[in-house]
């Protein structure tokens, strides 16, 4: 299985890093809104509205974004994945395992959510406008970790699931719109 994912690892990796060189400063533009510094504070505001405007299930889905960053932290810890051999990853802030990549579960979560909110809240076409830009957001989030150098593309789909699962548990378990 192992040997799966390395060559599944290394042939989207190869794919991806072939994009043009012009395109780094887009991605590292990119690469930025998915930290946990932007998505954390997408929580914050979405729980701080809903806390302000006395709605909790709002104001605990915020907080969901906070608990599935701590959550992929954990698994970082347990899976123990090295992150790939490049300059970037040499020269991250904070030294981190690789699996799974928290700048997608919590773009995952963090846009997801926004996306679910303006689908809900925002008139027609506006509404559509925004989940199609936000969704795309969240693909590129997740293309950057790899063009970056600071993921396997395994890590990036570990990151979407989880962002996904948690998602999933917002809207369907804490119903934040009810």
């Amino acid at each position: 299985m192992r040997h799966l994912v390395t060559q599944f690892d290394t042939a989207v990796t190869r794919h991806v890093v072939e994009l043009p060189a012009s395109l780094h400063p887009f991605f590292l533009a990119v690469t930025a809104l998915g930290s946990p510094v932007a998505t954390m504070t997408v929580g914050a505001v979405i729980a701080g509205w809903g806390y302000f405007h006395a709605n909790l299930r709002l104001a605990y889905s915020g907080a969901f974004v906070w608990l599935t960053l701590g959550v992929g932290s954990i698994i970082k810890l347990i899976v123990a994945r090295a992150r790939p051999n490049t300059a970037y990853a040499a020269h991250l802030l904070f030294d981190t395992n690789s699996f799974p990549s928290g700048h997608t579960s919590g773009s995952t979560i963090a846009y997801g959510l926004l996306a679910y909110l303006a689908w809900h809240l925002l008139p027609q076409p506006y509404s559509t406008i925004a989940v199609v830009l936000l969704l795309f957001l969240i693909a590129l989030i997740g293309i950057s970790r790899i063009y970056l150098g600071a993921h396997f593309p395994s890590d990036v789909i570990a990151g979407w699931l989880l962002g996904a699962v948690a998602l999933c548990i917002v809207i369907f378990v804490l119903r934040p719109l009810t």
